[in-house]
């Protein structure tokens, strides 16, 4: 059987990982909805009359 601190820290360790990403996720979203994050990169997108 498995040792349960050593279970607790696993545990502990992805929890962290998992808040972690969700906090970065949450502050790139809230950049781009601010308009501070810049989502184009300045390149004009050129559609021809056909595609539309």
């Amino acid at each position: 059987m498995a040792d349960r601190s050593a279970l607790g820290m696993i545990g502990l360790l992805f929890g962290a990982a998992t808040l972690f990403v969700m906090m970065m996720g949450a502050v790139v979203v809230a950049g781009h909805l601010s308009g501070k994050a810049p989502i184009e990169d300045g390149f004009a997108v050129v559609q021809s009359a056909g595609q539309r």
